[in-house]
């Protein structure tokens, strides 16, 4: 409404110096530039001095363009200033800018559920450079998050309207953490009804659960209770190759992680793909399937590659996948 009424406005006022301008050439008959000098004087109240003699008709001409215009003039400015100032403390305009936002994203990540799980999947994924869209219905958790960089927008992530705010169609991945079985199906369902190719990995409190969210459609779903007492088997068992297979070690000396393989890539051999980053390819992933790295091994489409090495050699992998 205030837009509409601004744009009127701003019509009149333009229309008001047009009618000065044409008033003042008609009545003084001065040129075209010292017309619309004058009406913008007399609008503004600057108040330089006229062109040249004024007329009689010509005086009550400029009391009417004073009387007029400068009402008109100061409730324009008037307006502007609440616009502005509502702009810049209305909530709900700034959630709508957000949200406009966010539907120009593409192949990001959602997190459904902002708790202390989804907290730590988000800021991984920030960490790894991943646009990511936090949806959570408590607006105070999500005040934390967006000090992270990351996008927020509060609402039920099991309302399919909420996720269309999200960009579900346009993401590449889901991810939901809600604390509740049945909130984390209907999200699954949503999802992939919205949007079929997305990939969506689940949190389940027990067996029967994940069994039904595989069956919905998700991709990989995942019991905490279960990993974490899996992780601390593992650290007693094997306490390096679980911190490695986990991703805990990371450094300038080592690091490893998964790549997409892009068309640069597709046709190159993993002995060229070495020799190029000097990284090390542990795995090919292919088909839902890891096979052996045979340095003869051609790279094709839809691959991904674990790799490892230093930094730097991981980070050239990266940079030939900015190439493609």
């Amino acid at each position: 409404m205030d837009r509409r009424r601004l744009v009127t406005l701003l019509t009149l006022m333009l229309g008001l110096v047009g009618f000065g301008t044409v008033g003042y050439r008609v009545l003084e008959g001065w040129s075209w530039l010292d017309c619309l000098f004058m009406t913008v004087m007399t609008l503004t109240t600057v108040g330089y001095g006229a062109p040249g003699p004024l007329h009689e008709s010509g005086k009550a001409f400029s009391i009417f363009l004073m009387l007029v215009g400068i009402g008109l003039m100061l409730y324009l400015l008037t307006l502007l200033a609440e616009t502005l100032v509502r702009a810049a403390t209305d909530p709900d305009l700034a959630r709508r800018r957000k949200e406009k936002r966010i539907m120009t994203l593409s192949n990001h990540t959602i997190v459904c559920g902002y708790g202390q799980v989804g907290e730590a999947v988000s800021v991984a994924l920030r960490g790894a450079r991943r646009e990511v869209v936090v949806i959570d219905p408590r607006p105070q958790h999500l005040d934390w998050a967006q000090t992270q960089g990351l996008h927020t927008i509060v609402g039920d992530a099991t309302d399919e309207d909420v996720l269309r705010r999200a960009g579900v169609e346009q993401a590449a991945s889901l991810v939901t953490v809600i604390n509740s079985d049945p909130s984390n199906l209907y999200v699954v369902l949503s999802a992939k009804g919205l949007n079929p190719a997305i990939r969506v990995i689940a949190r389940a409190s027990d067996e029967a659960a994940a069994r039904k969210m595989r069956r919905a459609g998700a991709d990989e779903v995942i019991n905490p209770y279960q990993l974490s007492g899996n992780r601390i088997a593992a650290m007693m068992l094997a306490p390096r190759l679980s911190r490695l297979l986990s991703g805990d070690v990371s450094s300038e000396h080592f690091t490893i992680r998964e790549l997409g393989v892009p068309p640069a890539l597709v046709g190159r051999t993993v002995a060229e793909l070495g020799r190029d980053t000097g990284a090390l390819v542990v795995a090919v992933w292919r088909a839902g399937q890891p096979i052996r790295s045979r340095p003869e091994e051609v790279l094709r489409e839809g691959d991904a590659v674990l790799v490892a090495g230093a930094a730097a050699e991981v980070e050239a992998v990266e940079t030939l996948r900015g190439g493609g």
